[in-house]
């Protein structure tokens, strides 16, 4: 990334909520054209137990540390134990050391819409809570269609790293989010559901994927000073979902998931 050049004087210190995927990318990209905001890092947040990454098989953190590299940008992890009674505090506490650490006064996200049962957006939430600290929310409610084309005019590179049936198969795993795809998508979204899949609880395609029906890594885009490199595997991961209730992720009722596997 070339230094920003048009900062206001009391520009404040931001960090990105960094997953490596197409919208936090564009986030990035909103907050570094932002004269009032310092882009200095990204922030991933994690479990104490997640060894294995295991939570992270949409976005591995192989390919976000490689993203970091490519971006010349520190990559901070925050960490909460995987049983924590209160998510929201761990949360707050954590941002909390952000801010007194590293001077951060902006949490920068790429979330676009609500999400489940949210009534508002956690991050703007937990800076509530901080004296000092504040929400920057460039995509919030912005139009999918408009989003994923903005996407593509400014030059980034961007590989489905998970997607889901009923939409999706492994077909589109590491497959560009180009103009076709999402043409293709949109056809998905045309076509509408079945009278199965509405009775079954399966809910609409949302072309940017907020209902976690395909998550994505960027590998190129206008601040990345190189391409990441990274080697991927031929075969995608599959894994079946049908019945599988402890997975959080599976807010549209998907009956089987497919996910990026790198090499090494």
């Amino acid at each position: 990334v070339t230094p920003q050049t048009t900062l206001s004087p009391k520009a404040s210190i931001t960090a990105i909520s960094w997953t490596g995927g197409k919208d936090c990318n564009l986030a990035l990209l909103h907050a570094y054209r932002n004269p009032d905001l310092l882009v200095r890092y990204l922030v991933t947040f994690r479990f104490e137990s997640d060894n294995n990454g295991k939570s992270f098989r949409a976005h591995p953190i192989p390919f976000m540390e490689a993203q970091a590299r490519c971006l010349n940008m520190q990559l901070l992890y925050i960490t909460f134990p995987e049983n924590c009674p209160d998510y929201f505090q761990a949360y707050v506490d954590e941002m909390r050391k952000l801010n007194e650490e590293h001077g951060i006064e902006v949490i920068c996200t790429g979330d676009m819409d609500l999400v489940g049962t949210m009534d508002r957006n956690w991050i703007a939430r937990c800076c509530d809570e901080i004296e000092g600290m504040s929400a920057y929310i460039p995509l919030w409610q912005k139009d999918t269609s408009e989003c994923l084309d903005t996407m593509i005019q400014e030059g980034f590179e961007i590989v489905f790293s998970c997607v889901k049936s009923p939409f999706f198969d492994g077909s589109w795993i590491n497959r560009r989010l180009d103009a076709s795809a999402i043409e293709e998508m949109k056809a998905i979204v045309q076509r509408g559901l079945t009278n199965d899949q509405i009775e079954e609880g399966v809910k609409p395609l949302d072309l940017c994927g907020e209902r976690g029906e395909y998550h994505t890594m960027c590998i190129d885009g206008p601040l990345y000073h190189q391409k990441v490199e990274i080697e991927i595997n031929e075969e995608a991961i599959k894994e079946e979902l049908e019945n599988n209730t402890k997975w959080k992720g599976n807010i549209h009722n998907s009956k089987a998931m497919w996910t990026i596997s790198l090499k090494g």
